[in-house]
């Protein structure tokens, strides 16, 4: 009923091999310099549609160590916040056994001043 197309699309490539792979990636370096710190605030160059690429880099590295420093006070504040409520509630135990202390000898004191 059906007859059987020739194939008119070419078969797809083989792809590489892992050897062709490493091969690749020994022939790959990288091309920009790597900067020791990262750029300050002061020094930032303004970014144009005519900014080199060193530019580019050096607005993105700043940015970049900018959001790491965020993440760093973030994660610590929010350290220190559950270390300050660990403090509040031991304090808080200690609070009420103390009170608890004081009625007590408060309760004893009265029973005896009655007697």
């Amino acid at each position: 009923m059906f007859r059987k197309a020739k194939q008119t699309i070419a078969p797809l490539p083989k792809p590489p091999t892992e050897a062709q792979m490493l091969e690749d990636l020994q022939l790959f370096h990288e091309t920009r310099s790597t900067v020791t710190q990262p750029p300050s605030n002061e020094n930032l160059p303004t970014l144009a549609e005519e900014s080199t690429m060193d530019d580019w880099w050096k607005v993105y590295e700043a940015s970049l160590h900018q959001h790491e420093q965020y993440f760093d006070q973030k994660t610590n504040a929010l350290e220190l916040k559950k270390t300050l409520q660990e403090m509040r509630s031991e304090l808080q135990a200690v609070c009420d056994k103390i009170m608890a202390e004081i009625e007590q000898d408060l309760g004893q004191l009265t029973a005896t001043m009655t007697e």
